[in-house]
């Protein structure tokens, strides 16, 4: 990550600590390249310089031309691109005033070397949601359409199940298998079955089935699906739309489990005690026929006793729920972390998906809370246990890793804690039960949310490698995705390696050709990739909500709402409003000039003093704030300081 201040971040592949690239040492690198760096330890972390380039990350920027002289040069969008590349081959009158792409035709060699591009279209106007939209998408190299040979091959996609197809499969049509999605879900990339195994239901074993589309059957190695696929990674959710990783004919039809059809699947089996102790793990390509398609609304209904579906569906939905509480429990008892932090909806218009009605977090009632907990027991249960086998058989999987907590991280987290009022001992949170614990205390603490947010920000990211470190999170020892194939690539390989080893064995991997297995340096180069672009397809989301939100308070600007502080930085205070629930900062300059003092940044970064009045703000403090800017281009929102409400805790 390049700072427009012209230093850098360089983020390793395996996902272990950043390292500071000072200013002068980036040579010739973008935000984005894949480098090789050398580093060393050094007061405040690693340091480190760029040895070699090797592989350019970007390959097209947006930006406004301007003339200067007799050149036209590209205005980059992107603050942290240091170029200004002269656009070539403008024959063409150049579109003055617009937002462009233009494709990268020559790189510098040195770091004086000017850089070559071309425009390839216009966007549209500046500060626009459309164009806007448009520019982090390209930014983040997505590409919202398919190109032309991805969808002649999709055409081939069968529309029904063959009976060539069914050659190495369990036939399991028979098991009363359903699909709870949201309600406006279009895909249905997993389904669930669970078996009563004796009579009494508090006590009896179950067997639970989870079966999975068997994208792996209709994706394969060397076509112009998967080359797209696994050049996407990941589907990516923006407010106003979705961006699959697979064309529609199979995310949305012969890939989605839709109810009263044949559908080819891969099934996890395992059978679940009464203690949620999970045996006799069977995995297969398989064949099912979905019977239901439930929302996670009408499961909350069911639930709660207030739902209108026929009895078995009711009765299948309440086995479904102590499978999902038993493996809950277990999982809480090993010391499964769970991060008490809503994410932001952006509610649009059912018939102008351009106008947003509201921002609000994303908390569910608890009942649909419940409802969705269920189906993540379950897939949760089944990709772990996909991961102990892939240890067992010792596979070249891509494990999905989240290591454990930084130390140095967790020494500011304990001091954060203690200004907050609550004494933490850092090497506690070296354990999941440890993390557990600390957030259990932080729910009853007056400013619980601050403290669920540094410990998030303790927690180190999770990852894909071939290398198995265990979910820390999860407080799992081998953990796989394996349960949604339409929408991530490295579940795809999952089920590529889990046929490979079903060959091997014996064991019903479908029919011919079966994926053949992958060598580790393979796999390892999947996981690395399928890490960097988790992270790319994530920033899109987010950036994406960050625009919509400063659309949206773009009408509001000279409204006053109650905030709470969620941080500190160089640039000022970061906040979250209440309602609606947008993110946005307190310029400290503007805090300065408006309250006539300095403002001091304690060390450990939870509080923030005014050097005159001693007038305090501290992470978690309630505000009242005035909006007064909103950025599309930036993407922020900007507020006025106006009071603090009542002090929630030590100030």
């Amino acid at each position: 990550m390049v700072n427009p201040a012209g230093f850098g971040f360089a983020e390793p592949l395996d996902g272990g600590d950043s390292v500071y690239i000072p200013r002068g040492r980036l040579g010739v690198a973008l935000d984005g390249d894949e480098v090789t760096i050398r580093f060393w330890a050094s007061d405040k972390g690693y340091e480190g310089e760029i040895v070699e380039l090797v592989r350019r990350g970007r390959t097209r920027l947006t930006g406004v031309p301007r003339l200067y002289g007799r050149t036209w040069v590209l205005e980059p969008d992107d603050p942290r691109v240091l170029f200004r590349p002269e656009l070539i081959g403008t024959g063409e009158p150049v579109p003055q005033d617009m937002v462009v792409v233009a494709a990268i035709v020559r790189y510098p060699a040195e770091p004086k070397d000017p850089m070559m591009a071309r425009i390839e279209r216009v966007l549209g106007p500046p500060d626009t949601l459309g164009t806007e939209q448009l520019k982090i998408l390209i930014e983040r190299g997505i590409n919202p359409e398919f190109p032309e040979a991805v969808l002649a091959e999709a055409q081939g996609v069968p529309s029904e199940v063959r009976g060539e197809e069914l050659a190495g499969r369990d036939d399991l049509r028979h098991l009363e298998f359903m699909t709870i999605d949201p309600v406006d879900a279009r895909d249905f990339d997993d389904a669930v079955c669970v078996e009563l195994l004796a009579d009494d239901v508090h006590t009896a074993d179950m067997r639970l089935h989870v079966a999975v589309a068997d994208v792996s059957h209709y994706v394969r190695e060397g076509t112009a699906i998967d080359d797209e696929a696994a050049l996407r990674c990941f589907s990516a959710y923006l407010p106003d739309r979705a961006i699959p990783m697979l064309p529609h004919a199979l995310s949305a039809h012969m890939c989605s489990l839709v109810p009263e059809a044949d559908r080819l699947a891969m099934v996890v089996s395992m059978r679940v005690d009464a203690g949620g102790e999970v045996s006799e793990v069977r995995l297969r390509a398989a064949v099912i026929h979905s019977r239901k398609r439930l929302s996670y609304e009408q499961v909350a209904a069911e639930l709660e006793d207030a739902g209108k579906l026929e009895a078995p569906v009711v009765a299948r939905i309440r086995l479904l729920r102590r499978a999902a509480d038993r493996l809950r429990a277990l999982r809480l008892h090993r010391g499964a972390v769970e991060l008490n932090l809503p994410e932001t909806k952006i509610v649009l218009d059912q018939d102008d998906p351009g106008r947003i009605r509201d921002i609000v977090p994303s908390r569910a009632t608890p009942a649909v809370g419940r409802a969705y907990n269920l189906i993540e027991e379950l897939m949760l249960a089944a990709n772990e246990a996909t991961g102990q086998l892939a240890v067992a058989a010792k596979l070249p999987m891509v494990f999905r890793v989240h290591d454990l907590p930084d130390p140095d991280k967790l020494q500011q987290l304990a001091a954060a804690a203690d200004v907050l009022g609550m004494d933490v001992d850092p090497e506690k949170l070296r354990t999941p039960r440890g993390v557990q614990k600390f957030l259990s205390r932080a729910e009853s603490h007056a400013r619980g949310q601050a403290l669920h947010m540094f410990m998030l920000r303790a927690m180190a990211q999770a990852a894909y490698s071939t290398d198995n470190v265990g979910h820390f999170a999860l407080a799992s020892p081998a953990y796989v995705h394996f349960t949604s194939p339409i929408r991530r690539y490295p579940d795809l390989v999952a089920h590529r390696v889990l046929k490979a080893h079903l060959k091997r064995t014996g064991g019903q991997a479908g029919p011919e050709p079966v994926p053949a297995m992958p060598d580790l340096e393979a796999s390892r180069a999947q996981a690395a990739r399928s890490s960097l672009r988790e992270r790319a397809t994530a920033d899109a989301e987010r950036d994406s909500k960050a625009l919509f939100a400063a659309a949206y308070m773009r009408d509001r600007l000279g409204d006053r709402f109650e905030a709470t502080i969620t941080g500190f930085g160089s640039a000022g205070i970061y906040i979250v409003l209440d309602h609606p629930f947008v993110d946005g900062m307190i310029r400290i300059g503007t805090l300065e000039r408006e309250r006539g003092e300095l403002y001091e940044l304690e060390e450990n970064n939870v509080r923030m003093v005014g050097k005159r009045s001693g007038h305090v703000l501290m992470v978690g403090d309630r505000l009242v704030v005035e909006a007064s800017d909103a950025s599309l281009q930036r993407r922020k929102v900007d507020f006025l300081y106006v009071t603090k409400l009542g002090a929630s805790g030590p100030a």
